[in-house]
């Protein structure tokens, strides 16, 4: 799961709108410079952020879809692991994890500066939300880059339904199993007894 992409299930309910343009930051919290000064925080420091963070793996929607062949496909939506906020400063960090929230995912506000190479390490992360200078974002983006497993995104406008909540698809293939139960099941009530 997150090992070829970072979006919604193709040909789901949701996969048409990850292709449009992502809104820009509100206008007051777009490029605004830091406000907390000090140390970088590292990957340890994030780490303890990221557990306190709660409602992962939470269902959000579950919602059954037709097939064409009697097959059952489910389609549940759940909320994804953290997504970092980073702003830049308390109030970008902060309309962030609004917006994060609106669409039932889970955030962790950063206002403080982060040391990008800590994200290359970091786990319990699903994506890292940016609006600020575009020489942080190469740095944020080369060290997202170079993490091993799945593939997190960095966000430099609105976060989408597929930043903050994960598709899964259930289908049961019921003509693998040699066609459909339900009609297979009507069939055998119909037949004469074979006695």
């Amino acid at each position: 799961e997150g090992l070829s992409g970072t979006g919604p299930k193709a040909g789901g309910p949701r996969y048409l709108a990850r292709f449009r343009a992502l809104p820009a930051p509100p206008a007051e919290t777009s490029g605004a410079a830091a406000e907390a000064s000090g140390a970088p925080l590292d990957a340890p420091a994030l780490s303890a952020r990221l557990a306190k963070a709660t409602g992962v793996g939470a269902m959000l929607e579950a919602q059954s879809l037709p097939g064409p062949t009697g097959e059952s496909n489910r389609l549940a939506r759940i909320a994804r692991a953290p997504l970092l906020c980073l702003g830049p400063g308390a109030g970008a960090a902060q309309a962030q994890a609004r917006a994060v929230r609106a669409l039932g995912g889970v955030a962790v506000e950063v206002p403080e500066p982060v040391e990008a190479q800590a994200l290359a390490t970091l786990g319990g992360v699903s994506g890292v939300l940016w609006w600020g200078d575009e020489e942080t974002a190469r740095a944020l983006v080369r060290a997202l880059a170079a993490r091993e497993g799945p593939i997190l995104p960095l966000i430099a406008g609105a976060p989408d339904a597929g930043h903050a909540a994960l598709e899964r698809h259930l289908c049961v293939d019921t003509t693998a199993a040699g066609g459909n139960a339900s009609l297979l099941a009507a069939a055998e009530d119909a037949a004469p007894d074979a006695a």
